[in-house]
């Protein structure tokens, strides 16, 4: 113990237990129930503050308790920016205190109240800039207090002090709480009395306040209940039930970045009643609005004009406005997910990086894709919503052009039972093929490859993976996509999902296509916004000569690179100034290559449309469907990527050598690979060729292979590949031993070989599988895995025991040996296809039966189709498996009238699905049979009607069939119409499948359900 200074007896001294003691001075502050003055410390001889509990009335124990908290949670918040707690202890009359720092200053509000009245020297003190870094530097405190599990709860400009010498300081942490506890104790819910009860304001005054809600009414008590500002309060602890969060203080700094920028608060200056239904609402008007000389606010009509001063020519930045509002958001969802996310938009603006909106749509209104072009797949507008569905893939492609740094944000959804890719791409190159125009810039796929991964791809080559199967569905996803810089992001409902630094951007004048994508799966988006980012303010002329160097601008590079070199440099600047003066001689001399190739490559193909390009990586070469024979004119051509799908190549011996790192071949009579060995591809995709060997690809850096259709034995070249997806779909393959250990895999296609066993796979993080046509036994090597996507029909499975709680969205295991359903008890399957087994009941889908459900069996007694009929018969949302079940009960009794009735009527032809599995010449037999055949679709009008029939998408056998002397209908009817998805499905040779599209069963043999068409 200190020895204390002597002192008069007249002054008035604070004896603390253990015998410490505090000169007690005047009272610098008074709260609803706490008093501060100042004090000195007698034993560190230093000015502090000491704040007591107020004896102007009884104190409870609940504000013992609710002080002493104060004090414990803000000793625990050692930051700059938030006065530190000296200590907590009890006088000797058991009276609770705590001293901390005495701080010296003016509060914000005192501040903003100052410029407000057009006080000169505040003005001068505090221009807009300066307020901005004093905001900075309150979120810094607020974002460590959530580090640490705490929400302040009533932050506003009086809590803010601005010391004299610059420091800022948080103030008040009296009703702070630890993140996830109750934001007060909700009074119970009236319905229209009118009944009224006390809010705590934070500010020593209780307010009454009943706020009607849709015919309900909010109630709040006094202390002890919700407790902070009106006006700086987030909606969401208005609430009954309110749980804190650190959003509820995201909101108070967007309230409290308004009242910096409008100099006044959101919603003040209204009743009680009014004010709380405001901020329930999200009724507040942006403060930028207030830039408009003739706006008038109808809340604050008796308010004086106010000149915003402390602004840049006396208007509220239109950019820090919307920053103010997306923290004032109602909806969560909408607002900042982080503090971090708040200040880097601020600090974006501080730097001159702000995000520009250049378009916010919906799809109301007479011409709702006036701004957009649908490439792929079919669209339609719904209830003010596009559609989406059907593409592979389908593109929602932006008419502007848009360069450089580009943000996303879209809302969509996917109904469906099949969930497939919420994507946007960013920096592509517009090309006439909209298979590969997303494959040419960034694109970013939340839930891509059949719901197994997160992804951001570059040019086709996948640079940030996270393995996950996101998508539910019916649940709207809020998804932001953005290139900053060098900086990748995307985040979904506020969470940043993958995030990550492309040190070598893609850059140049022709990157200017954005858009949406997907693939197959019906999409329904509600809104989309765009963004460009502004240039910095201030820039580096080695940064500027570099991006003019990308823009093909050299005579400007090499002025500012002069520029440089005559400015003295310092070493490491003279070496970076000549690293981008190679880079200006390098790009310099391909572009006169480009003009060279280009003319060359014209003289060879005069008819074939090609793109040639130069871009980061080097020269690129798009000729897919070009109706080349002879890739000869490409010899000694750089490129790294070259995409020549559906051409009518034999040899690739003219690309021996290049530097490839992305190659497409698919649909070509290529049968020897050997000109590709030694190169580092990435990304391989050859399907329907005539490849038997993959012996030259050992050893390349590949991670995305398709070789589906071809002819191929063994996948021993992939061994200890980091392959993120694989189809080798109808090959000749008969292991996949040569996977074993393959922890990058997430989906793999290898139905139609013919595999005895899964048992590589074990272990192995697979998402998405697709074995069908295959010779399994059983699924055993599969147990445990987190499949989303799984198809294996067609094989010798007799038991589903290994599948037991996966996280199945989509199963087909349809002429199997399977004798049971009950191993899938608990599953939220969305699709089962599930017929020709053994099944002698439907087990636990009796009760809750998939959305999309094909189950026939021979095992299922009639007795049973009838007891189940009877189960579903008058439940919502089961009509249409009644009906099918009508269906099988008639086809049963063999009753062809009941059939024909049963059937939808198009232009005087009967349809009827037919819910049985059966192979394509079973389903024409069986179709004739009784007395119609096979679908056959001759027009775009009946392909529409068929289509409005599947509202879980379709995958059906139609009438027609691929020969060598080319299409057949059934019915002898002339093929004049085509709707397939691809020139790939087209050339395909055998049965033909509707799946809204047309497309081509992988399977030899394979079992599917049918159309039968009845002409008259």
């Amino acid at each position: 113990m200190l020895p204390a200074e002597s002192t008069s007896s007249a002054k008035p001294l604070l004896h603390v237990q253990g015998g410490d003691r505090y000169e007690m001075k005047s009272i610098i502050a008074k709260g609803g129930m706490g008093v501060v003055r100042e004090a000195v410390d007698l034993n560190c001889r230093r000015i502090v503050a000491i704040k007591e509990l107020s004896k102007e009335h009884p104190i409870s124990s609940e504000d013992l308790q609710q002080f002493v908290e104060e004090a414990r949670i803000t000793s625990q918040l050692e930051h700059p920016n938030i006065v530190p707690i000296h200590e907590l202890g009890f006088d000797m009359d058991q009276n609770a205190f705590y001293s901390m720092k005495y701080v010296k200053g003016i509060t914000l509000a005192e501040v903003l109240r100052d410029i407000r009245r057009g006080r000169r020297e505040t003005i001068e003190q505090y221009p807009l800039p300066r307020l901005l870094n004093v905001f900075q530097k309150v979120c810094d405190a607020v974002a460590f207090a959530h580090s640490k599990g705490i929400v302040h709860c009533d932050l506003k400009p009086d809590n803010i002090m601005i010391c004299d010498f610059g420091e800022v300081m948080v103030m008040d942490w009296g009703i702070a709480r630890p993140v996830g506890s109750m934001a007060g104790i909700p009074a119970p819910l009236k319905t229209g009395s009118g009944e009224e009860k006390a809010v705590k304001t934070g500010q020593g005054e209780e307010k009454t306040i009943a706020v009607e809600v849709s015919s309900r009414t909010v109630s709040c008590t006094s202390t002890g209940q919700i407790m902070g500002t009106p006006g700086f309060i987030a909606p969401e602890r208005i609430r009954p039930g309110a749980v804190l969060m650190p959003a509820a203080d995201i909101y108070s700094l967007g309230a409290t970045l308004y009242s910096i920028l409008a100099l006044r608060a959101p919603l003040a200056g209204l009743d009680m009643r009014t004010l709380l239904l405001r901020a329930l609402t999200g009724s507040i008007v942006p403060p930028a609005a207030y830039n408009d000389p003739e706006f008038k606010d109808r809340d604050r009509e008796r308010d004086e004009p106010i000149s915003f001063v402390h602004c840049h020519e006396g208007k509220i930045p239109v950019a820090l406005s919307g920053i103010a509002m997306k923290a004032l958001s109602v909806h969560l969802e909408d607002r900042y997910a982080s503090v971090q996310d708040l200040q880097a938009d601020l600090e974006a603006y501080q730097n001159g990086r702000i995000w520009n909106l250049v378009l916010e749509q919906d799809f109301a209104g007479p011409d709702p894709l006036a701004q957009w072009e649908i490439l792929g797949g079919h669209s339609e507008i719904k209830n003010d919503e596009l559609h989406l569905s059907l593409g592979e893939p389908q593109l929602l492609l932006f008419k502007g052009e848009l360069p450089g740094d580009v943000r996303i944000e879209f809302e969509a959804r996917q109904e469906g039972v099949y969930l497939n890719a919420l994507g946007a791409f960013i920096g592509a190159v517009r090309s006439a093929n909209p298979k590969e125009m997303a494959l040419t810039g960034y694109k970013f796929e939340y839930g891509g490859f059949d719901n197994s991964l997160n992804v951001i791809e570059r040019c086709a080559r996948r640079i940030a993976i996270e393995h996950a199967s996101p998508l539910e569905r019916g649940v709207i996803y809020n998804v932001g996509v953005e290139k900053n810089d060098s900086r990748l992001r995307m985040t979904v409902n506020g969470r940043d999902v993958l995030s990550m630094l492309d040190l070598d951007p893609l850059t140049g004048l022709d990157r200017t296509a954005i858009g949406l994508c997907g693939w197959l799966a019906e999409t329904i988006i509600t809104r989309i916004r765009i963004y460009t980012m502004g240039s910095p303010w201030k820039r580096d002329l080695l940064d500027i000569a570099e991006s003019q160097i990308l823009k093909d601008h050299y005579e400007v590079a090499d002025i500012l690179l002069k520029e440089v070199l005559d400015s003295s440099p310092t070493p490491d600047r003279l070496r970076r100034a000549q690293i981008v003066g190679d880079l200006s001689r390098q790009r310099k001399s391909m572009s006169k290559e480009l003009e060279r190739w280009t003319r060359t490559l014209r003289e060879a193909w005069p008819h074939a449309p090609f793109d040639l390009r130069l871009g980061n990586e080097g020269f690129s070469l798009e000729i897919s469907n070009g109706g080349i024979d002879d890739l000869e004119p490409l010899r000694g051509l750089p490129l790294t990527s070259l995409m020549c799908a559906y051409n009518r190549i034999t040899s690739l011996e003219p690309l021996r050598g290049m530097p490839l790192t992305a190659f497409n071949c698919t649909g070509s009579k290529v049968v020897d690979l050997d000109p590709l060995r030694g190169m580092q591809l990435n990304t391989f995709v050859c399907e329907n060729g005539l490849i038997e060997s993959l012996e030259a690809l050992r050893g390349m850096p590949l991670m995305l292979v398709n070789i589906g259709g071809s002819r191929v034995r063994s996948l021993d070249p992939l061994r200890n590949m980091a392959l993120t997806f694989l189809s080798c779909s109808g090959n000749c393959l008969e292991t996949l031993e040569p996977l074993d250990g393959m922890k990058t895999l997430s989906a793999l296609y290898c139905n139609g070989n013919g595999l005895e066993t899964l048992e590589p796979l074990r272990g192995i993080p697979l998402v998405s599988i697709n074995a069908s046509g295959n010779r399994l036994l059983n699924l055993e090597a599969l147990r445990g895995m987190s499949l989303g996507v799984l198809h294996v029909g067609d094989n010798l499975i007799e038991s589903l025991e290994p599948l037991q709680g996966m996280p199945l969205r989509m199963l087909s295991c349809q002429n199997n040996r399977i004798a049971s359903l009950e191993p899938l008890r608990g599953l939220n399957l969305g699709s089962l296809m599930c017929g020709n087994n053994s099944i002698p009941d439907l087990g636990p889908f009796l009760e809750n039966p998939p959305d999309d459900f094909r189950f026939d069996s021979e095992s299922l007694a009639t007795s049973e189709l009838e007891r189940i009929r009877a189960a579903w018969a008058g439940i919502p949302g089961l009509s249409a498996h009644v009906k099918d079940l009508e269906v099988l009960l008639a086809l049963r009794r063999a009753d062809r009238e009941k059939l024909r009735e049963l059937a939808a009527v198009f232009r005087g032809h009967r349809y009827l699905v037919i819910p049985k599995f059966m192979t394509w010449h079973e389903a024409k037999t069986f179709c004739e049979q009784f007395g119609g055949h096979l679908v056959v679709i001759p027009d775009k009008e009946t392909d529409g009607f068929l289509n409005s029939l599947f509202s879980n998408g379709a995958w059906f056998w139609m009438g027609l069939y691929h020969t060598e002397r080319g299409h057949e209908w059934v019915a002898g009817v002339p093929f004049a119409y085509s709707n397939f998805l691809d020139p790939l499905q087209e050339r395909k040779l055998g049965p033909i499948v509707f799946g809204g599209r047309w497309t081509f069963d992988d399977v030899p043999g394979a079992h599917n359900s049918f159309i039968v068409e009845w002409d008259a």
